[in-house]
């Protein structure tokens, strides 16, 4: 594995940076890259599934391989 992914994985974990998203009027937190995740859509009573699942090393490494990523600022540009 990369360098990079595990550096951005780290970075994400430690929520030195943050994955791309929008909120809606209720407080949900949905990804802009929602089509690589297999997990539930944001409720009520889970706001944040959606941005759990986009600090996950899984993610990061789909995220990277979708993309095509070479650098560690290309992948945190996308994730």
């Amino acid at each position: 594995m990369n360098e990079f992914i595990k550096e951005c994985y780290q970075q994400l974990k430690n929520r030195n940076i943050n994955p791309a998203d929008t909120f809606d009027s209720k407080g949900r937190w949905f990804s802009n890259n929602a089509d690589l995740l297999n997990v539930r859509e944001p409720s009520k009573a889970w706001p944040y599934s959606q941005m759990s699942a986009c600090r996950t090393l899984k993610y990061v490494k789909k995220v990277a391989s979708v993309f095509n990523c070479t650098s560690l600022e290309e992948l945190k540009n996308k994730v």
